[in-house]
């Protein structure tokens, strides 16, 4: 199981569906990622699958976030055009809301997107709403930088990148 001491990523799998619907249904969770059961059908339907790799992230052994990557690729978003070859979209949320705001996102999306480095990613997107200040913030935390807004399949959003850097050891 891959770690970035003290988080841990491991495949989403069928069994943490429950917990999932738990925390899409909370607020600070469904504000940005919308309809719960949308979104559980969405992450079920990438259980084992190759376009979208989901992971529950530990924190100390416990579950606490949820991560997805995407190889973008081939996708189909105008608004997406134009990245460099070898370039994953990633979604994530923290699912207790305690532990929000404490620097555990930028933390272990560190880890997460050194995971994918190490894969061969050349650059990884995120996609906030213009008004997801808190996420801009992790995002910014982590590394990543503001590319501008946009409008993609699912609404408008500020483009932000962390490129692989030559001095990586992966």
């Amino acid at each position: 199981m891959p770690k970035a001491e003290p988080y841990a990523f491991r495949p989403l799998a069928a069994v943490d569906l429950p917990l999932l619907a738990k925390w899409l249904e909370c607020r600070h969770v469904r504000r940005w990622w919308g309809n719960p059961a949308k979104a559980l059908a969405s992450m079920e339907e990438h259980i084992d699958a190759a376009s979208v790799s989901c992971f529950m992230v530990m924190l100390d052994g416990k579950d606490f976030a949820f991560i997805q990557a995407a190889d973008l690729d081939d996708e189909d978003d105008e608004a997406l055009a134009g990245q460099p070859k070898g370039t994953y979209g990633i979604d994530q949320f923290i699912g207790i809301e305690e532990l929000a705001g404490k620097g555990h996102g930028p933390a272990f999306m560190i880890g997460f997107c050194d995971m994918l480095f190490a894969k061969g990613a050349q650059r990884i997107l995120v996609d906030p709403h213009p008004d997801n200040a808190f996420a801009i913030r992790a995002y910014t935390k982590a590394g990543f930088q503001g590319l501008g807004e946009t409008t993609t399949n699912y609404g408008r959003a500020l483009l932000m990148a962390l490129d692989r850097q030559e001095n990586n050891t992966q």
